[in-house]
């Protein structure tokens, strides 16, 4: 089976319910060692997403804008402790961009960016695929 490389990107003010409904569900039946995930490190949706893999996967990057990350997951009797840490990004887009040209799927929901971003977002994600099972 083929690795699915999967960009994930949502809203930093995403409720447990809503991460829960786009997020967790689309993943159900998806065997997480046949994936590897791109995150960024901003609260919300990458936090949810880092907690929730943490245990599950050693296959994630995290990317983050300048020196450090804002978050990251504990790391203590974690797979999250062999998880890759990427920075020195000097804007979201570029970073997403690191994201979207190793990706070959996204799982994102975006419901209150403003439609530039989401414009721009759609526009550089027209290679990937969504996420399936």
């Amino acid at each position: 089976m083929n690795m699915k490389r999967i960009y994930v990107f949502g809203n930093g003010n995403i409720s447990w319910e809503r991460f829960h409904q786009f997020y967790i569900e689309p993943l159900q039946g998806t065997a997480l060692s046949d994936c590897e995930f791109f995150i960024g490190d901003f609260s919300g949706t990458d936090t949810l997403m880092m907690e929730f893999l943490k245990d599950k996967t050693e296959k994630v990057t995290v990317l983050h804008i300048g020196q450090k990350p804002r978050y990251t997951v504990n790391t203590f009797n974690t797979r999250a402790a062999s998880w890759n840490i990427k920075g020195g990004f000097s804007s979201d887009r570029e970073r997403d961009q690191f994201a979207i040209d190793r990706c070959t799927h996204y799982l994102a929901a975006d419901f209150n960016s403003d439609e530039k971003r989401i414009t721009e977002r759609r526009r550089i994600w027209n290679n990937a695929l969504p996420c399936t099972k």
